[in-house]
């Protein structure tokens, strides 16, 4: 019997909030690190480019920002806040963006980043009842629950989805070339 339990954001992993270089700093900018930010593609399911990259120097300014490939990125701000995305390479986010390093001896990725696809979907919901811009700060960020099943069921389940989502892309493809 495989049981579902409630597990918080910060259970899940090391949960990191993005920081931005200096923009007056043009040494910060320009390079080959990607930065992420709300306003980048975040609709697909990996981070394939953004809009900005930074330098080696810019990723040093900010210490303990930088996220490994296949960091979920969660945007936490605004009429952005909700959207989801994985990190393809070391990548480096603004502040308006919580990320979750998975620890996978215990999560499989997919399945928490379907999780968190969920979860945006409530967050956005819950902030359009508010006058005032809706943020997510990092400890409430990191409080918020998710359910799981072990491991073993986590990994079919996120292999079911992404099997899907590869399936959608695909005639996406098909669809754009006729």
């Amino acid at each position: 019997m495989n049981e579902w339990k409630k597990v918080k954001i910060s259970d899940i992993g090391k949960v990191i909030t993005g920081k931005t270089p200096k923009t007056s700093n043009s040494e910060y900018y320009g390079g080959n690190i990607p930065f992420l930010t709300p306003s980048d593609d975040m609709s697909v399911k990996y981070s394939r480019r953004t809009n900005k990259y930074i330098t080696e120097l810019g990723r040093l300014s900010v210490k303990n920002a930088t996220l490994p490939p296949n960091a979920i990125c969660v945007s936490c701000i605004g009429s952005d806040l909700g959207k989801v995305v994985i990190t393809t390479q070391e990548t480096v986010t603004n502040q308006q963006i919580n990320s979750i390093v998975v620890d996978t001896d215990k999560f499989d990725i997919d399945f928490v980043y379907y999780s968190m696809l969920e979860l945006g979907k409530i967050l956005n919901f819950h902030s359009k009842t508010s006058t005032a811009v809706p943020i997510v700060n990092k400890s409430n960020f990191s409080q918020y629950e998710i359910n799981c099943p072990g491991l073993d069921v986590q990994k079919k389940i996120g292999f079911v989805l992404s099997s899907i989502d590869k399936k959608i892309e695909k005639n996406e493809k098909i669809n754009n070339n006729l």
